[in-house]
């Protein structure tokens, strides 16, 4: 589980473009920003509460009359 705190550090090392941060007494280096934007998503959810839901979409078409 995250906390709000580890949270805030995750987005203020990526606002300053920085790809490592330690997190719980853990360094952890993201290969990317999209995927340290990725893993922020996430944690976001998981805090709200929304983490373990999967979200399904399906596309309707018409023929436009």
């Amino acid at each position: 589980m995250y906390s709000q705190d580890q949270l805030q550090k995750l987005k203020d090392a990526y606002a300053k473009g920085v790809l490592s941060v330690e997190l719980a007494g853990e360094k952890v280096t993201f290969t990317s920003g999209s995927e340290m934007r990725r893993r922020i998503r996430d944690i976001e959810g998981t805090i709200s509460g929304g983490g373990n839901e999967m979200t399904v979409s399906y596309t309707t078409t018409g023929r436009g009359y």
